[in-house]
């Protein structure tokens, strides 16, 4: 067997979540000893792509007789692996909806993968009429372990930050207005002993400026780095955040979460059935909330959910994401 990964999106984007999810598939079919290859136009058995800007590539794939496989909503802070966008209802609120786009290539799809129940749910009152099923994938938990000092060391020798203060890392999306991050400055203002690092897609370095220019000293705004440095963050963050109210991806939930992270989200960013409120994480609805979490946290006052969150990842290895896929990918090849 022989599969097409495919996903080639700017490279300037390159180490973000679609990225990830892509090196997440690969790791797991080398762990399952299955072949893959990332070129549209090489032989392969079956096609697993991951972002709605390629419907058109999969009428390549559908031309060669293949079936094809796509994951959704893996990496929503991703432009270029986001299935996601907000219109306005009558009564002025943001909904969530399909791309029409990424329906229509969904709806061209043998089987449409999604990181849970709640996901699939929103896939089909969305138009998705192909089969949906519930697959989260795994994480190469050695990429996260603490024993690798060097690479834990990588964040303050790239940031030369003070390694006296706790980190605080949150990922979102940047827009002018930067809806959401209220608790993040609010948590910045009333204390001396947290650096706080949003992280986001690549986007204007003017707006970027513009942002830092209203911030606390101690809150910094920047695009997506290096993969390794990322990774760096997320070993040295007390806490990880999704301050915004717009559904985000699993994936970085994921890595946060094997990097003994707490978390701290908001409720509408996430799907309400992976994270579990005071067992796995911490989930509220509004800033206020959100800021008195992480200040109780940083104080002592909450019970670290970082175990239980760690153990619950931990069953979600790249194995037994690997031989998840081979089952789905014989099973649609042999149809």
């Amino acid at each position: 067997m022989k599969v097409l990964v495919y996903f080639q999106p700017n490279a300037k984007r390159d180490v973000f979540e679609g990225a990830r999810m892509r090196k997440t598939i690969k790791g797991a079919l080398e762990v399952a000893d299955i072949q893959y290859t990332s070129n549209l136009y090489d032989y392969y058995d079956i096609a697993h792509f991951m972002s709605p800007d390629d419907e058109g590539k999969i009428n390549i794939a559908l031309e060669k007789g293949v079936p094809v496989v796509v994951s959704a909503l893996f990496g929503e802070n991703d432009p270029s692996s986001r299935f996601i966008i907000y219109r306005r209802s009558k009564d002025g609120k943001k909904v969530p909806q399909l791309k029409q786009k990424a329906l229509r290539m969904m709806n061209k799809a043998s089987m449409v993968l999604v990181p849970s129940n709640a996901a699939k749910k929103f896939l089909v009152e969305n138009g998705v009429i192909r089969p949906v099923e519930v697959v989260v994938p795994g994480v190469n938990l050695a990429r996260f372990s603490f024993s690798r000092s060097d690479e834990k060391e990588l964040f303050y020798r790239y940031f030369r930050e003070d390694k006296n203060k706790k980190l605080i890392l949150a990922l979102g999306e940047y827009s002018s207005k930067m809806e959401g991050i209220g608790a993040l400055l609010d948590v910045a203002k009333s204390r001396d002993d947290v650096i706080v690092y949003f992280v986001g897609p690549e986007t204007s370095p003017k707006l970027i400026n513009r942002i830092s220019k209203k911030v606390p000293k101690n809150v910094h705004f920047i695009s997506i780095t290096h993969d390794d440095i990322y990774r760096s963050m997320l070993l040295n963050a007390a806490i990880f955040m999704y301050p915004g109210y717009r559904l985000a991806g699993l994936l970085s939930l994921e890595e946060a979460m094997a990097a003994n992270c707490q978390l701290i989200v908001r409720k509408s960013a996430i799907f309400p059935d992976f994270i579990k409120n005071e067992k796995t994480g911490y989930i509220a609805e509004y800033s206020e909330t959100l800021t008195a979490l992480v200040g109780e946290y940083l104080d002592g006052k909450l019970t670290p959910t970082t175990a239980q969150a760690y153990e619950k990842v931990s069953t979600y290895n790249l194995q037994q994401y690997g031989t998840k896929l081979l089952t789905i990918y014989s099973a649609l090849i042999r149809r």
